[in-house]
């Protein structure tokens, strides 16, 4: 399994070539903190963890939020899981384990041998709002915004510079918006703008910086102008819906087998927008 790991400051590494999120990693003199995990494909998720055993045992990792492409790999590394307490709730319902070998066989047939003894690993940490960490002489800030989901982290290390964004900023394009939470994804963007960054790690994407922030705003605020353009036209929800669409990057390599489904999510992420919006200018009327 060919690795295209990416050195992006210092002591901080990135994947970005795997199917599904960027899995990532910061060496500490104490161990490895790795942020979200490879897993559509096992395969995958047992390459990185060999190249992370090069620098050391992980000892924590976290999740910057519930969706499979960020935690279906969770069961191939050790270390203790650090959540958000909405992302630990999805995680302990009674069908998660059985959930995540489904999607697993979607996104790799082959991997059958792989899920025998799979489970979904419980989190050692939880936190509800922010949670502040110092370990092997790294800083750690994760901060709970409602986002892209209800139990988006972004990871902070302002000492390096650095956020990990999850897919609250991807530069590849608009992730699935089916669970978003649009009004408030725009003020947590305009939020981590006044950080100080230098480095960028997006959930899906290239590498990016301060300016990847504005260049997502763009193109977010630009498909809520359509739907709001729309509305002000007279067209129904459900004429949007089968209407307005956007080119979706963040899915254009999984497997065939699944492009209906995420037609079917962009279509529940249009009609999200449609419903802030209409909320909104119902609020705006009072």
């Amino acid at each position: 399994m060919q690795i295209k790991m990416e050195k992006v400051k210092d002591n901080i590494y990135v994947e970005t070539e795997y199917l599904g999120c960027n899995p990532s990693f910061v060496v500490t003199a104490s161990g490895i903190v790795m942020i979200d995990a490879p897993g559509l494909r096992p395969l995958e998720a047992l390459a990185w963890k060999k190249e992370i055993a090069r620098f050391g045992e992980v000892s924590y990792i976290i999740n910057t939020d519930h969706h499979w492409d960020h935690t279906l790999g969770n069961y191939f590394f050790d270390g203790d899981f650090i959540l958000h307490e909405g992302t630990a709730k999805r995680f302990l319902a009674e069908d998660r384990a059985d959930a995540c070998k489904k999607y697993i066989r979607v996104f790799d047939p082959a991997s059958e041998h792989f899920l025998e003894h799979y489970f979904v690993k419980r989190p050692r940490f939880t936190y509800s709002d922010r949670m502040g960490f110092y370990f092997g002489g790294e800083v750690f800030e994760l901060v709970h915004i409602h986002g892209h989901t209800e139990d988006e982290t972004l990871v902070y290390m302002p000492l390096k510079k650095v956020v990990f964004s999850g897919d609250n900023v991807c530069t590849i394009g608009i992730p699935n918006l089916s669970e978003s939470y649009p009004t408030e994804w725009l003020k947590a963007l305009d939020d981590l703008e006044t950080l100080e960054i230098d480095v960028l790690i997006p959930g899906h994407g290239k590498v990016g910086n301060k300016d990847s922030i504005r260049q997502f705003r763009a193109q977010f605020v630009g498909l809520m102008d359509q739907v709001k353009g729309k509305m002000d036209q007279g067209w129904s929800r459900e004429q949007i819906v089968r209407e307005v669409s956007y080119e979706d990057n963040i899915h254009r390599d999984y497997p065939p087998s699944t492009a209906e489904r995420f037609h079917q999510v962009m279509k529940l992420g249009i009609g999200r927008l449609y419903d802030v919006l209409t909320s909104s200018m119902l609020k705006a009327e009072r």
